[in-house]
């Protein structure tokens, strides 16, 4: 008598979900394992090079691809919105009607901006992480004359953390390079007693921005923004006027992780941390920026959980034990600077190491997008 083949079930078509299902795909035998990744992206948008983009330093063009096409053969691609995730009944309801079942279910639906949470944001604040507002916040900058920019982020945690301070750094060079650092001051301002999360990234990131004149407040957490006056205000009691200002929205987990009751108050999944799994089922995971686990919400972040989840669920599905556990592993490279770049690795047990910047390293970010859409995500790297 043929066997079933094991239903995996994907939900989420951006960075985690469809590294996940080309790496499982690698991993496992059509016959044996069927595939399916349900979301509602037309598009692909590679967000690391928001940053390079709202400087003109690259074409965004390079930056977007079409989701269907990033699959790899052998995985089912369902375009639709996902409205429920019932974990007891093993099923997942769509928009368009559809009830799709599974054995093994892989929550990467993301997180999503919520710029309602900041009073006045929405009417005066930029940003760069998504391709409409990085296009946007290029237009800024090429029409900017001096003033007092702001930059920072509304909250913690974001995807992508070091971006702010590449943005910063990535300014300063700008604005010497066209004659306006004299007529500019650049204020960055950071929720922690610290300019980054992780302490000796921020010792490294602090001494750069003293060194380049960049202006720094820690414990700013975001409470309003005054557009009318040009002002932002933090809860602390500060507040800062602007020319322009430069503020990552909040983010929170989608919607429909909250209304599945699988959410945390962040609207984050708790899973957990050396298995991936939610809860007591072990037949249900949540990877990339969907989880609230302690690592950095990214691409790479991603790429290493989908290497532990697939070899885990291509043993289990061949009737083999898996005893390896996902530890938490992380590398980013990040700009410094105009040519300037630090690469950092490390996971639950070992820090990173900031120690000094790196052409090699800042090529290796410009040019990520290429290395992202022809191996990372298909799953080959």
């Amino acid at each position: 008598m043929m066997s079933m083949a094991s239903k995996v079930l994907i939900v989420g078509d951006g960075d985690a979900g469809t590294i996940m299902a080309n790496k499982l795909r690698f991993h496992t035998d059509i016959k044996d394992v069927e595939i399916t990744v349900v979301g509602n992206s037309k598009e692909h948008y590679f967000k690391p090079d928001g940053v390079h983009i709202s400087f003109s330093m690259i074409d965004y063009k390079r930056s977007v691809k079409p989701t269907e096409f990033l699959f790899n053969y052998g995985v089912n691609y369902v375009r639709d919105e996902v409205t429920r995730i019932d974990v007891a009944d093993k099923t997942v309801s769509t928009k368009s009607g559809r009830n799709l079942d599974y054995d093994y279910l892989i929550i990467a639906t993301g997180d999503r901006f919520t710029p309602e949470d900041i009073p006045g944001y929405e009417t005066d604040a930029k940003h760069f992480y998504d391709l409409p507002h990085a296009l946007e916040l290029q237009k800024e900058i090429k029409s900017f004359k001096g003033g007092k920019i702001v930059i920072g982020q509304a909250s913690i945690p974001i995807m992508c953390p070091p971006a702010p301070y590449e943005f910063t750094f990535l300014l300063e060079e700008y604005l010497n390079f066209h004659g306006l650092k004299d007529k500019t001051e650049i204020h960055y301002i950071y929720p922690l007693n610290r300019v980054f999360t992780i302490p000796n990234v921020s010792d490294f990131v602090a001494k750069r921005m003293e060194e380049r004149g960049i202006i720094t407040h820690t414990l700013f957490n975001v409470e309003s923004v005054d557009p009318k006056n040009k002002k932002i205000q933090s809860l602390e009691g500060e507040s800062i006027n602007y020319d322009l200002l430069v503020l990552i929205p909040p983010h929170r987990g989608q919607k429909v992780i909250t209304d599945s009751g699988l959410a945390d108050d962040s609207g984050y999944i708790d899973v957990d941390k050396y298995k991936l799994n939610y809860k007591d089922y072990d037949n249900v995971f949540a990877i990339g920026d969907a989880t609230n686990l302690p690592v950095s919400k990214a691409g790479a972040t991603a790429h290493f959980q989908s290497m532990y989840l697939s070899n885990r669920i291509a043993s289990e599905t061949s009737g083999n034990i898996y005893n390896e556990l996902y530890e938490g592993d992380v590398a980013c490279t990040t700009v410094t600077g105009y040519e300037k770049g630090v690469t950092l690795y490390f996971n639950y047990n070992k820090p990173p190491k900031a120690k000094f910047d790196s052409k090699l390293d800042y090529f290796l970010k410009w040019q990520s997008a290429d290395t992202f859409f022809s191996s990372m995500v298909r799953g080959v790297a």
